[in-house]
């Protein structure tokens, strides 16, 4: 049986192999821990913005789900993203020299909060939806500081509903 041969490697553990460094504990032999929530909707208008879980610095997202106790009412849709638990509006202060923004990029400035980071506006029903999906969407994205995952409510006026859900990161 013949060994087999590894031509590449990741960036991750192309750094590893170079440097002998220890690698990002968020990258490699995390723990990944499901961030669950729950909250009752109730005649939320348009532009409600509304915290649903707490995302601690240093966690990477992977993905997460949502699912409502019902169609929204109204035609209501939801949108998920991400606000600085600090209140100053930025979800990655950038501090020293660049940064990767949640679609992946270099970033040199602040990220400002983003309500549709995640997922973007859509009516939600009792079918779960994922969100964090894609890297322009906030997968493997790395929380600089502790943020809220928010939802966000659009188009109409939310009736009383129940919605569920949980994000999955990994964290240290």
């Amino acid at each position: 049986m013949a060994a087999t041969v590894i031509d590449s490697y990741s960036d991750e553990l192309q750094s590893y192999v170079e440097s002998g460094e220890k690698m990002d504990t968020n990258l490699s032999f995390s723990k990944t821990y499901a961030i669950p929530f729950v909250c009752t909707l109730a005649s939320q208008g348009t532009g409600e913005d509304i915290a649903l879980a707490i995302i601690p610095r240093g966690a990477r997202i992977i993905s997460g789900e949502i699912v409502a106790s019902a169609t929204l009412s109204n035609s209501a849709q939801i949108s998920l993203g991400l606000a600085a638990r600090d209140a100053l509006g930025y979800i990655d202060d950038v501090a020293s020299g660049s940064s990767i923004g949640t679609d992946g990029s270099a970033v040199t400035s602040a990220q400002s909060d983003s309500k549709v980071c995640l997922k973007a506006a859509a009516t939600q029903s009792t079918t779960k939806v994922g969100f964090a999906l894609t890297t322009a969407l906030g997968f493997m994205y790395e929380a600089q500081k502790e943020l809220y995952l928010t939802a966000t409510t659009s188009v109409g006026t939310v009736g009383t509903e129940v919605l569920r859900g949980y994000v999955l990161v990994a964290y240290p």
